[in-house]
């Protein structure tokens, strides 16, 4: 707690900024625990409090500015309405030295203080802003130090094979931390990339397995047993088609570099099945055709400039007139809220497919500059 012998109450106009991010808010710290302290602290230092702002699960890499309430703080310290903001601590304002610096420019520059609860700093007097400046440096070091010890060790983990994250379908973990076959769910997954391949689709694989009764994969971790979910569905059965460890080969690839980290295992299925079934599946992608709906030809062609999935066709009716579109392929919550802008907008298709034949009809009549630019590239 801080010392007793503070200052008594002045005119200054304070503003407490609280942040906490989705993970910190697991770990306990919360908007509620910081609140409570800063309370405690205005009332021992005869601070006014004439606003509170909060950004409830917003990670401190996003800049203060861009974030609901330090936005909001920041239109405020523009306006000339505080004087000093209060933080519970320096990582409030932000995870980096430039989100921090950042933020205190845009406060300095509005003539308003920068100050915290638990450390030393006070960026109205010089000392303060030269201890401000060090704790941010040290600050954006430890974080960095921690970050890397913290992928090293889960690299080193995966190259000898250990199972630190949510178990696949199939499989189990034994004493050593390694991943062994489950027979009876291998049996499954086995019979569903091979209905795949032989030309079954997602959603007849689905209904075939719910009608079965078989519980749908769910999730596993390590030392507890398999909560299933109530049922298969086509976005489970296409990851699963896809993964790369029924065949033989795990892929780890986050912050390991281009090359990424492979770590091989017995397979569940032949690799050429399962490179089968996928193919199955991008082909009947690319030529779904619904009813009377027309043929996409560039269906699984076009790439999203947001999220990076690839488009599919989608038919559309207004004042009943029938228009035809390609579309994002990708509804996934999780994706979109990692681009941070959803997906690229919707294209005609009239207009998209007529563009790509004018450029084939140019390269059928005039091959040579495009080769020619083929041969510079490479």
């Amino acid at each position: 707690m801080p010392s007793t012998n503070g200052p008594k109450r002045g005119t200054e106009r304070v503003a407490l900024y609280l942040r906490v991010s989705s993970e910190e808010q697991v770990e306990r710290m919360s908007i509620g625990t910081q609140e409570e302290f800063l309370a405690q602290y205005c009332g021992l230092y005869g601070l006014d409090v004439v606003g509170t702002y909060r950004d409830e699960g917003i990670s401190g890499t996003v800049p203060m500015h861009e974030r609901p309430g330090g936005g909001q703080l920041l239109d405020h310290v523009t306006a000339g309405k505080l004087d000093v903001v209060l933080v519970y601590k320096l990582d409030r304002i932000g995870r980096t030295l430039l989100g921090v610096v950042d933020a205190h420019d845009r406060l300095s520059t509005a003539g308003v203080a920068l100050r915290s609860a638990t450390k030393p700093i006070d960026t109205s007097t010089p000392s303060g802003r030269l201890i401000f400046h060090m704790l941010a440096s040290f600050a954006e070091f430890e974080r960095g130090t921690i970050r890397e010890r913290t992928t090293h060790g889960l690299h080193r983990a995966y190259r000898n094979g250990k199972q630190s994250e949510i178990i696949p379908y199939g499989f189990d973990v034994d004493e050593d931390g390694l991943l062994c076959i489950v027979e009876e769910e291998a049996e499954i997954v086995h019979g569903i990339i091979s209905n795949i391949a032989e030309g079954s689709t997602l959603y007849g694989e689905a209904v075939r397995l719910n009608a079965m009764g078989i519980p749908g994969p769910g999730r596993k971790y390590g030392g507890e047993p398999r909560r299933h979910s109530e049922k298969w569905t086509v976005a489970t059965l296409s990851k699963l088609v896809h993964r790369s460890i029924y065949g033989g080969t795990r892929r780890y690839r986050a912050n390991a570099g281009a090359e990424g980290i492979e770590t091989e295992y017995p397979p569940v299925v032949e690799p050429e099945l399962q490179q089968k079934a996928v193919s199955k599946l991008t082909e009947n992608r690319r030529f779904n055709r619904r009813g009377g709906d027309r043929r996409y030809l560039l269906a699984g062609l076009i790439e999203c400039a947001v999220c990076g999935s690839t488009f599919v066709g989608h038919p559309s009716k207004a004042r009943g007139k029938q228009r035809y579109y390609y579309k994002c392929n990708d509804d996934r919550p999780e994706r979109r809220r990692k681009a941070g802008k959803g997906h690229a907008p919707y294209v005609r298709s009239e207009w998209i497919e007529d563009l790509v034949w004018q450029d084939v009809k140019r390269f059928l009549q005039n091959p040579g500059e495009v080769l020619e630019r083929l041969r510079e590239q490479r």
